[in-house]
């Protein structure tokens, strides 16, 4: 027996199967897409406009995902980055809590418990507190991860590059081969640029510190043109090194090469001091044109 439909009613049937359809596409989309976005996702999204909070998704995905191939090293480098970044702020953030705000304890077990604060939120070992400086910053932890765990990634450049900054200060027979296994290691591209910019600007301190102070007095003093001979060699490497990466004008590396050029090529110097001295400070990420 066939029923026929009018066609009105057709209609509405098709209308009411679409209507269906339609609606359970949206909860599969609604479904899967969670998923789909992460925490390191979702961290990814805020890393330019809450960094902090970006920071905490994409540390934590890290440590919850720590084997996988793809993702597990973008993680600790972006990581890495955005704690490099957030360091001054955070230390900032426990010298008000341990120092300047009212009845605050003034201690230094104050400062080292903020420091385990971070840790338990971005991950053990991620901050140290410094009491010499009264500093809390970050130790590179996921960038050696990424060296230990993933060497061959691509990410693994940026690390080595990372832990070098942290290795620049000390005598510079320690320092200077240290930069030269790094050029070594990372013979061309971006990352190669950055330790040649480091090598000129490691020199540049070298010659800084010749000129005005030498390295030991025993009793005696050192002539200033005898200081001046010992600090040449040093201005005319950094030179040599700028001038090098001022060839690749567009790179970040060789606009920063041509401004530092001009100062030491007048026998002034740029006011920072990148190495060597204990209270030098290789600066941030930022410092090196990783944004």
């Amino acid at each position: 027996m066939t029923i026929s439909l009018k066609k009105g009613e057709q209609m509405k049937r098709i209308a009411d199967g679409a209507f269906i359809l339609a609606v359970a596409v949206i909860g599969i989309a609604l479904w899967v897409s969670p998923a789909r976005a992460d925490e390191l996702d979702q961290g990814k999204a805020l890393m330019k406009t809450q960094p902090e909070q970006a920071a905490a998704l994409i540390c934590r995905w890290a440590q919850v995902h720590p084997k996988e191939k793809k993702r597990t090293p973008e993680a600790l480098a972006l990581c890495g980055r955005l704690l490099d970044r957030l360091q001054d702020s955070l230390t900032e953030r426990a010298e008000k809590k341990c120092y300047w705000a009212r009845g605050a304890p003034r201690t230094p077990a104050c400062m080292q418990a903020e420091a385990q604060s971070f840790n338990a939120r971005f991950g053990s070992g991620s901050f140290a507190y410094e009491h010499a400086i009264t500093y809390i910053p970050y130790t590179g932890v996921h960038y050696r991860r990424i060296l230990s765990d993933f060497p061959k990634s691509s990410w693994a450049a940026e690390a080595d590059f990372y832990v070098l900054l942290r290795e620049v200060r000390g005598h510079p027979d320690k320092v200077l081969p240290r930069i030269k296994a790094f050029l070594k290691r990372r013979p061309r591209g971006q990352w190669n640029r950055r330790g040649k910019l480091l090598w000129a600007r490691v020199n540049e301190d070298i010659w800084f510190v010749h000129r005005k102070w030498s390295w030991v007095l025993f009793n005696s003093a050192i002539a200033p043109d005898e200081l001046l001979i010992r600090a040449e060699p040093y201005r005319q490497e950094s030179l040599r090194t700028y001038r090098t990466l001022m060839k690749d004008k567009k790179s970040f590396e060789g606009k920063a090469a041509a401004q530092e050029f001009l100062k030491l090529q007048a026998q002034q110097e740029d006011g920072v001091t990148y190495s060597i001295v204990n209270d030098s400070s290789p600066g941030t990420l930022d410092t090196w044109g990783v944004q």
